[in-house]
């Protein structure tokens, strides 16, 4: 371990000092160095460093041709497949930025992102285009001729007017590798969009030396990848965990990519067998699907030896490791536009680590005021640090170290940073999460702060999921989102109490089919309370606490409650009985 710790910091010092590493020219590296070893592996096809390095110079060329320049933000709107990484990997040549999109948005909560971005230019994969046709007459700034249609997977849509037909004009376009002048690690690589723990989701800023630096952190020193490795990536490429640390781990290690179009927990071993995977990333529910999946032939008939990601929960920890036979279990903390990052090097149970960066510790846990929502500050004005094992808001220092590039929008990375925290003139990221910290400096993770929970893996942003159904569902006054738990299960259940005058009914069928037509399946409220009146606070803001405190449970509730019942297509009745069978796991959500 330390001497990989010591490499890692050797090639860390080297990024800081060099500072030239970007996405394309680690992919041309790799591509002169060994251009015919394997080096993506997706479903039955396998690419060379240099087919794969070809695929993303045709792009490059391409889009160079249709007026993409430095700095020209390109929306992405495509399932996991080579393309994707191709993509993300020609804009970045030619230090155009690739705002990945969430696949699994529909209707408003589609039109908001595209219209929000400042990007004219979408790429949209044919498997997304239902979706996208849906809300291609409400957009604002994109139009057909800058509409890029990529038909690796046929579709019997009809594409939008105008559009290009991405797949054919590639196959007329060069494939040498494109000048690379002006372009550098400092200079933005993509978007990606996440709620943080304020507002409407927000494109996170990701340069090409986070990324770089993602690929020694979390690959080199976190995993150990080696050129005889090979990374799978069950998770979804527009999430930071998929382009961030699994592809960046494979190629900034010179290791193999294996990449699965869409989790699959029954399917999860077999293919990561098939295609030799050593190493594996994560996010904490997807291992408990794992561990519910019944006995399979599979189950130890692999060569993955450890995972790494975030999220796990402390139950299924040891059950984990314990069936499938994995050595060791890398869980970590970060988020996607933060630079606050903890690692579990040494396999303590349920603990997301320690401090990853020994020589610049910036971590802080201050006290905080739920209540009032607010770190606490003494008489002199400075927080006040938490005692060992003491919960509170952990806090990173923003440093030359430790840089925090935040989002496109300036006001949204303000609203995150927090001056004057332990002596006049400092500045910390607020990481908007509870945690606390033993003696021995291993960090637990405790809660989220504020409305944001999370839920099958994804952030869940209240806010946005309230205005969709009260701007959508005419018969609803008014809708408080927020997240309930429920026993055994990670994260936190959507629950939205809708407020519905005496004249107007719930309509269980149709608000079933709203959510289903208008929000990802993560932000679908698992329950609906039906109230009259909503609860205010005194300055007329929506008050959750009550809400929160009786959760779903109808011994504390007298509203009419209702629970998603996917079977029936329906908002079922939550009575008794049903609340028992929620928390015991029998009735799934």
């Amino acid at each position: 371990m330390a001497a990989r710790y010591y490499s890692f910091l050797f090639k860390y010092v080297r990024l800081l000092a060099f500072k030239n590493k970007t996405l394309g020219n680690t992919l041309e590296k790799m591509a002169a160095k060994r251009p015919d070893d394997d080096f993506l592996l997706f479903e039955n096809d396998r690419y060379t460093f240099d087919q794969y390095n070809r695929m993303a110079n045709r792009r490059a060329h391409y889009f160079s041709s249709q007026g993409v320049r430095k700095g020209t933000v390109v929306l992405l709107l495509m399932e996991n497949r080579p393309e994707f990484m191709a993509t993300v990997a020609g804009l970045g040549k030619l230090g155009a930025i690739t705002a990945a999109v969430n696949y699994n948005l529909r209707g408003v909560a589609l039109a908001n992102i595209l219209n929000a971005s400042t990007a004219n230019h979408i790429i949209v994969g044919a498997e997304c285009l239902p979706q996208f046709m849906d809300v291609a007459g409400s957009l604002e700034k994109i139009r057909g001729p800058n509409i890029y249609m990529d038909t690796r997977y046929p579709t019997k849509d009809k594409s939008p007017a105008g559009s290009n037909d991405l797949t054919q004009a590639l196959l007329r376009t060069q494939d040498d590798n494109p000048s690379s002048a002006g372009i550098g690690s400092d200079d933005l690589m993509m978007h990606i969009y996440t709620s943080g723990t304020t507002g409407l989701p927000k494109p996170a800023m990701i340069t090409h030396y986070r990324w770089y630096g993602a690929g020694l952190l979390m690959g080199h020193y976190a995993l150990g990848v080696k050129p005889s490795d090979t990374v799978y990536c069950p998770l979804p490429l527009y999430h930071s965990n998929g382009i961030l640390i699994a592809f960046a781990s494979a190629l900034v290690n010179g290791g193999k990519f294996a990449l699965t179009r869409r989790f699959s927990a029954s399917g999860f071993w077999e293919e990561a067998s098939r295609h030799g995977a050593t190493c594996a990333i994560y996010i904490g529910e997807l291992l408990r699907y794992l561990v519910n999946t019944p006995s399979g032939a599979f189950d130890r008939n692999h060569k993955v030896t450890r995972v790494l990601g975030n999220g796990l929960r402390p139950d299924i920890w040891g059950q984990f490791k314990y069936r499938f036979g994995i050595d060791h279990i890398r869980e970590f903390y970060a988020s996607t536009e933060g630079n606050a990052y903890l690692l579990n090097l040494d396999d303590t149970d349920g603990s997301v680590g320690k401090a990853a960066l020994k020589t610049s510790d910036n971590l802080r846990l201050v006290r905080y005021d739920i209540a009032s929502e607010q770190i606490i500050r003494g008489h002199n004005g400075f927080a006040e640090l938490c005692r060992p094992g003491e919960p509170g808001e952990l806090l990173a220092q923003i440093k030359a170290l430790t840089p925090f590039h935040g989002y496109a929008n300036p006001k949204d990375t303000e609203k995150k940073i927090l001056r004057n925290v332990l002596k006049t003139g400092d500045a910390f990221f607020s990481t908007g999460d509870l945690l606390r910290k033993d003696d021995t400096g291993h960090y637990y993770f405790i809660d989220r702060i504020g409305d944001t929970f999370r839920w099958k893996g994804e952030n869940v942003s209240t806010h946005e999921v309230e205005e969709i159904i009260t701007s959508g569902v005419s018969w609803v006054d008014f809708a408080t989102v927020y997240g309930v738990e429920i026993a055994k299960m990670d994260g936190k259940a959507g629950m939205a109490a809708l407020t519905i005058s005496h004249s107007k009914q719930f309509n269980p069928e149709i608000f079933f089919r709203f959510v289903e037509d208008h929000l990802p399946h993560f932000s679908r409220p698992a329950f609906v309370r039906v109230q009259t009146a909503a609860a205010m606070t005194g300055t007329f803001k929506k008050d959750k606490k009550e809400l929160k405190a009786s959760g779903f449970d109808p011994a504390k509730v007298k509203d009419p409650m209702f629970y998603l019942d996917r079977d029936n297509k329906t908002y079922s009745p939550l009575d008794a009985a049903a609340y028992k069978r929620i928390q015991s796991g029998w009735l799934k959500l």
